[in-house]
């Protein structure tokens, strides 16, 4: 059904690894040590239109940001991601930068795939912030890189 995660055997298997390979920031993440939980997949599917390839619907979300914010010389380490992204913020607001890029923030993003994504947090140190990320990702290809 639309909106629910897929439940068929090795697709299923191969989205589990998918999302536990993930570091995404996540409900427990500080804006400077995201946490290593993965975030919770909304949706996913395989795409008929462009064989080997994925989409995947996470949720992030981000706790207050109390800490100064990252700048692009001052930040914590950066990941990829193996497709293209498309994140929503839902809730609040969030600092986004690419590398070569300045940082924005604001209500939706756009990142290429294998773009260096240096900045990721909450633009608020007292409010949460919340976001939904539609990916579109090679079959098995873990969702996030790390630096």
């Amino acid at each position: 059904m639309f909106g629910e995660p897929s439940h068929s055997g090795m697709r299923c298997g191969i989205l589990a690894a998918l999302v536990a390979g993930s570091v995404a920031v996540t409900a427990t993440a500080t804006a400077q040590t995201p946490a290593r939980t993965p975030p919770p997949v909304l949706f996913s599917a395989p795409l008929a239109d462009a064989p080997d390839k994925q989409l995947v619907v996470v949720e992030l979300k981000f706790a207050p940001n109390p800490a100064p914010p990252s700048t692009l010389d001052n930040h914590p380490p950066g990941h990829r991601h193996p497709g293209s992204v498309y994140a929503y913020v839902t809730e609040g607001a969030v600092r986004l930068a690419v590398e070569g890029q300045p940082v924005q923030v604001g209500g939706s993003f756009f990142e290429p795939p294998g773009a260096h994504h240096i900045i990721t947090e909450n633009a608020s140190a007292t409010e949460p912030s919340r976001a939904i990320a539609v990916m579109i990702v090679p079959e098995g290809a873990p969702l996030t890189t790390r630096d």
